[in-house]
């Protein structure tokens, strides 16, 4: 994505765009109509940047096909703006296009129309807070299929490769909305190639002296970071081939971590990056779920790990479908995270969600309970703040996955509960709850849980009501 990412941004041209699109692409009767439609209806229209502005969303297609889409998400990516900024109606698009493009191009208007009556305006100097109460709108527009919210995610991605063109309070407010609406949605649809590239913009624009100090010492660094990582990889490569492996079966890829996670990891841990020791991250990518943990018994073997370190997603994958093994381990005086995973797995991690677009399989699909939890909230929040809040957590918390005596794997997000649990089993064994049990140890039903807890529950004959259910005990 990200070498697609470069070749996006020096594309100026229509007819550039146009190649390119068709690269990731076979050109349809119905998207060549499309490309021909778009082209005229945005005629002599411009961006801030002074390019033609039907250049906006050829390349989001480009992104939107390199992500798998198909045949109707592309068109609808090409007209997701002729509705908003041209004299074509909708009923138009549905007359010309079809019922299915139709639905898609409506979500995406929706969208534009919402963020435009409710978003507080870019020269404001209120908080954005407002963008939560946008963003919950949004996902009750789009939850009625997730292909909108993909091609929206490719919309902002564009839009904030080109936002250098508008004014500094401009490229703030938005990449502010960017950092706290879009990046999370990425991030739980499973798409992490979108959500880095959305986090590192928006943290350029968000706080670009934290962004400059990262980026001064990575560039400082870059040479004796990037030798580390080749030296690291060498062993690990030596060492899997001495225990069996093909050197044509795994991959091994490295990088250096991304600005805005390492940023994360210096609030988190209250350092500046000189303390940040695990700066460097390779991933080895193998054929068979079996292998990784042959390939993690010689990554453990060979190198001492931080067993505080160590998940695997691969036995109790995350609920957006995620697989990987992680660990980090001591190298000389480095410190590296290393991940494990499967070519497959790998796809599924690149591309979430669309991942069985881009590969007529992809693993496994994202389950997206999350948008309809949102959606039921509480609808008496007042209080835009607590909303926001609400959605934050949503987005980003962590799940955790707890176990029954018997072994049923049951995720939760964290901070989550023993009740809570019981619930997740069952509306009925929530209800009647009487005592419970974490790890064969007897604690109060409002013990929080652990990643990896084994919980029991013992039900009485009667219900138990809580009190914190009544307004008023």
């Amino acid at each position: 994505m990200e070498e697609l990412v470069e070749i996006v941004k020096e594309c100026k041209s229509s007819d550039g765009a146009v190649e390119l699109l068709y690269k990731y692409i076979k050109p349809t009767p119905n998207i060549e109509k499309a490309v021909a439609f778009t082209i005229s209806k945005h005629q002599g229209q411009f961006r801030k940047s002074g390019e033609a502005y039907v250049v906006h969303p050829l390349l989001v297609c480009v992104f939107v096909a390199y992500l798998g889409g198909d045949e109707s998400m592309i068109v609808a990516g090409l007209l997701h703006d002729v509705v908003e900024d041209t004299s074509c109606s909708a009923e138009e698009i549905r007359a010309m296009f079809g019922e299915e493009v139709g639905h898609l191009v409506d979500g995406l208007t929706k969208i534009v129309e919402i963020r435009d009556v409710e978003l507080i305006p870019s020269y404001s100097n209120d908080k954005l807070v407002a963008s939560a109460l946008t963003f919950r709108k949004m996902l009750i527009a789009s939850i009625r299929d997730v292909r909108v919210l993909v091609v929206k995610l490719c919309d902002r991605l564009h839009n904030m490769l080109t936002l250098s063109a508008l004014d500094a309070m401009k490229q703030k407010r938005i990449a502010e909305e960017t950092l706290v609406v879009y990046a999370p949605i990425a991030h739980r649809l499973g798409i992490s190639s979108i959500k880095n590239l959305l986090e590192d913009l928006s943290f350029c624009y968000v706080m670009p002296n934290e962004y400059h100090k990262i980026d001064t010492y990575i560039k400082e660094h870059g040479q004796q970071l990037q030798l580390r990582l080749n030296h690291f990889i060498s062993k690990i490569k030596n060492h899997m081939i001495k225990e069996g492996f093909i050197e044509n079966d795994f991959t091994i890829q490295k990088r250096v971590k991304h600005y805005y996670s390492i940023y994360l990891k210096m609030q988190r841990k209250g350092v500046s990056i000189e303390e940040v020791l695990d700066l460097l991250a390779i991933r080895i990518i193998v054929r068979t779920p079996i292998d990784c943990y042959r390939a993690l018994g010689i990554v453990h073997q060979h190198f001492r790990p931080l067993i505080s370190r160590f998940k695997d997603y691969i036995a109790i994958p995350k609920e957006n479908g995620y697989q990987t093994i992680h660990t980090t381990v001591f190298d000389d005086k480095s410190i590296i995270e290393s991940q494990i995973r499967t070519y497959d797995m790998n796809r599924t991690a690149e591309y979430g969600v669309a991942a069985h677009w881009k590969y007529k399989s992809g693993g496994l699909n994202p389950k997206l309970d999350w948008l309809n939890d949102l959606n039921t909230q509480n609808e008496e929040i007042d209080n835009i703040e607590d909303f926001y809040a609400i959605a934050k957590d949503n987005l980003y918390s962590e799940d955790i996955a707890v176990f029954s005596p018997k072994g049923d794997i049951f995720t939760l997000p964290r901070s989550a509960t023993v009740l809570d649990f019981a619930y997740e089993v069952h509306t009925e064994v929530g209800m009647y709850a009487d005592e419970a049990y974490v790890n064969k140890q007897k604690v109060p039903l409002l013990t929080e849980l652990k990643n990896g807890d084994i919980v029991r529950i013992v039900t009485s004959k009667e219900p138990k009501y809580r009190c914190t259910w009544v307004n008023k005990c």
